[in-house]
């Protein structure tokens, strides 16, 4: 249910205006959230949304949460989701700073609906969630053995596998030893996932795009369906609070982390999801690296398609999730 509206009736850039259908802002209050797994609204003000916290769990399943829109947006035209996020007081990792595994943000048509969830630990909550695409916000590296192919232990990436079941794995490559393209990032190790309830055999890989990761190189050579974009230079898991962006042009999903496009990749989302509609939500996961994950704000903008082509689309989605946010924060 649509309850705040933002109106945003003229863009204007460098001198330039130009005047379009209103653009469509709404506020979409953490509480409103259908929640699964460790998920928990945190009291008294409710506007803090738990994935999973720092608490140390030994032993399986690993820690995951997750949480959805009791309703399903239209994903096929242009849209904005805004939120902003925070990772604290990361504990019982060998080190003792970094914390794991961290957030995703989902666009999901799978079966589960409302009550989908995948995988804690590095799955980071959506392992098997199918008809999907996430957007990770990765802090935790899964690098001995090189299963996922993380570049760090502060990167980006899109990842989608359409109907299958989505992975937070980024390489699809084939295995020395077994002859098949499986869910790895090395020649020399067959996937985690063998002996698995998920197959560990792939065609493509699941990663469109990737920050910190070079195109073309890679732990197993050339990636040619990756497209590499520069490291962050902000580090998520330091405490900060931090806002991200994610537009959708019609053809094209952006990545904006505080106001700064870090990721793009071509996508039709309608495709990988399996129909025009989807619930948007959050997932996360930890095991041996905790730290309190939390989405502290959320809003989604619609905007129709100007008659003068997309290339403002992208600024009037940002300006319409600003004003929501800010009119949100005037209620508080």
């Amino acid at each position: 249910m649509r309850i705040h509206i933002v109106f945003i009736w003229a863009v204007s850039l460098a001198g330039l205006t130009f005047t379009m259908t209103p653009a469509f802002a709404e506020v979409i209050p953490l509480c409103s959230l259908d929640l699964v797994g460790t998920s928990t609204i945190l009291c008294p003000s409710g506007t803090t949304l738990r994935l999973t916290n720092n608490t140390v769990v030994t032993g399986l399943p690993s820690p995951a949460g997750a949480a959805w829109t009791p309703t399903q947006y239209n994903v096929a035209a242009p849209f904005s989701a805004n939120f902003q996020f925070q990772f604290t007081d990361p504990t019982g990792h060998l080190d003792g700073i970094n914390g794991g595994d961290g957030i995703a943000f989902l666009i999901q048509n799978s079966p589960q609906g409302t009550s989908a969830i995948g995988v804690g630990a590095g799955g980071m909550g959506f392992l098997g969630i199918p008809d999907s695409v996430a957007v990770m916000l990765d802090t935790y590296q899964n690098a001995s053995p090189p299963y996922y192919g993380d570049p760090s232990n502060n990167y980006i990436a899109i990842n989608t596998q359409g109907s299958s079941f989505n992975t937070a794995h980024h390489f699809c490559t084939k295995v020395t030893s077994t002859g098949a393209y499986e869910l790895t990032a090395s020649e020399a190790y067959p996937s985690d996932l063998n002996g698995s309830s998920f197959s560990p055999y792939c065609a493509a890989d699941p990663t469109l795009a990737m920050t910190g990761f070079v195109t073309g190189t890679g732990p197993a050579g050339s990636k040619p369906g990756v497209t590499g974009f520069p490291a962050l230079t902000k580090d998520m898991d330091n405490g900060d609070v931090y806002d991200l962006n994610v537009v959708y042009t019609g053809s094209v999903l952006d990545i904006y982390l505080d106001s700064a496009l870090v990721l793009a990749a071509n996508v039709n989302l309608a495709a990988e999801v399996g129909g025009p509609d989807a619930y948007l939500g959050f997932t996360a996961g930890t095991q041996n690296a905790f730290q309190n994950q939390d989405i502290l704000s959320f809003s989604e903008t619609t905007i129709p398609e100007p008659a003068w082509g997309q290339l403002w689309v992208p600024l009037a989605m940002i300006l319409a999730a600003a004003l929501a946010r800010r009119w949100r924060r005037s209620k508080v």
